[in-house]
């Protein structure tokens, strides 16, 4: 990596970092939290926008993609999470003894530093799905995994 790039990384990870330590003294549910949510959901929308591959034709040359669909894991997790949120919901007894996720973010929230690691996890997800999606095909097969 070259000494920019290096640099405009840690910047990037610092500012990420103090971000996630600002958003972690929000509280649940108020216009703060929700402003400090909404900012890097709005700014990374508008980097994908821009960053998108306007490419048809080169991924109509591409060669098909054979075997599953790419989706299907998260769909499947994406259903694995609602079925098991809808049986603790109508599961008998107290929350603790159910908990669902919301219940366990909330337990998870009471804690300064861990609101801070999962905001920091959740922005750090959101910049290498809008990285990982705007690169090109070519690029993608040169970058390490």
């Amino acid at each position: 990596m070259e000494q920019g790039g290096g640099r405009r990384t840690i910047v990037l990870l610092a500012a990420g970092v103090a971000y996630a330590l600002a958003a972690a003294t929000t509280t649940p549910f108020t216009d703060p939290a929700d402003i400090v949510t909404a900012l890097p959901i709005v700014g990374l929308a508008v980097l994908a926008v821009a960053r998108w591959p306007w490419h048809p034709r080169a991924l109509e040359a591409a060669p098909p993609v054979r075997g599953p669909h790419p989706y299907r894991a998260w769909v499947a997790v994406l259903a694995a999470i609602v079925v098991w949120e809808l049986a603790e919901y109508v599961a008998r007894g107290s929350r603790g003894a159910h908990p669902t996720l919301s219940s366990m973010a909330d337990a998870l929230d009471r804690h300064y530093l861990l609101k801070a690691v999962v905001f920091f996890g959740w922005l750090c997800l959101g910049a290498l799905i809008v990285r990982k999606g705007t690169q090109t095909p070519a690029a993608r097969s040169r970058a390490p995994e």
